[in-house]
């Protein structure tokens, strides 16, 4: 796993990624969002290392995932056989390890499936589930509505040349809807030039916001 250990919360983590751990955990404390919603956790390296910050002013962060398949290429839809969650098992006793799991939420469900049940306004939206370009766009269109006016919505692995369609689905999205969004460069990402790609949703009066509730 590579991130940066300037941080003690991206210490001691679990297999995974948090390619821009430095940065999303800079944003979490600036902004101090209560209700945080993470798409795919594996492991729950991420998911660790943000409940370590949010607890500390009582937020929680609701993990999803279906925890059956291999990272970024689940193609969960309604019609596909219901996976099985073989490794939440891992992802729940890394989180107990931890000390974080009583700030932890986890739901078991493709991503989309999730946002259907979901009804609470979120303040804070990680998304880093599958990867390829139709998904991320419709974790976009089903999620983002949830998210209150001036929430803060991140994405990883933008510009990573394994996933571009990642960077396409951001794009159309951002331009679609004119949404406007940040690009920040982690220095030593591996591969190289891998990108955090953020910002916050536009309040009914036209500005944007970043004062978490």
């Amino acid at each position: 796993m590579r991130t940066c250990l300037a941080r003690p919360e991206l210490q001691n983590l679990p297999q995974g990624w948090f390619h821009h751990g430095e940065k999303i955990l800079d944003l979490l404390e600036e902004h101090k969002p209560k209700v945080c919603v993470e798409l795919g956790s594996w492991k729950g390296a991420s998911a660790i290392a943000m409940a370590r910050v949010l607890r500390t002013w009582n937020g929680t962060l609701t993990c999803v995932d279906t925890w059956a398949h291999e990272a970024f290429h689940g193609g969960i839809t309604k019609d596909t056989p219901r996976p099985v969650p073989k490794m939440i098992g891992e992802c729940a006793a890394n989180l107990v390890a931890a000390g974080v799991s009583a700030s932890v939420r986890l739901i078991v469900a493709p991503s989309l499936e999730a946002a259907q049940c979901w009804s609470e306004p979120i303040d804070f939206l990680y998304i880093d589930a599958d990867h390829e370009y139709a998904q991320v766009l419709a974790d976009l269109e089903a999620w983002v509505p949830h998210v209150r006016e001036g929430g803060l919505i991140a994405g990883d692995d933008y510009a990573n040349p394994g996933f571009p369609g990642v960077r396409m689905a951001w794009n159309y999205y951002e331009i679609e809807h004119g949404f406007p969004l940040q690009r920040w460069s982690t220095p030593n990402t591996q591969p190289p030039g891998m990108q955090l790609i953020f910002g916050f949703k536009e309040i009914s009066n036209g500005e944007t916001g970043s004062d978490a509730r």
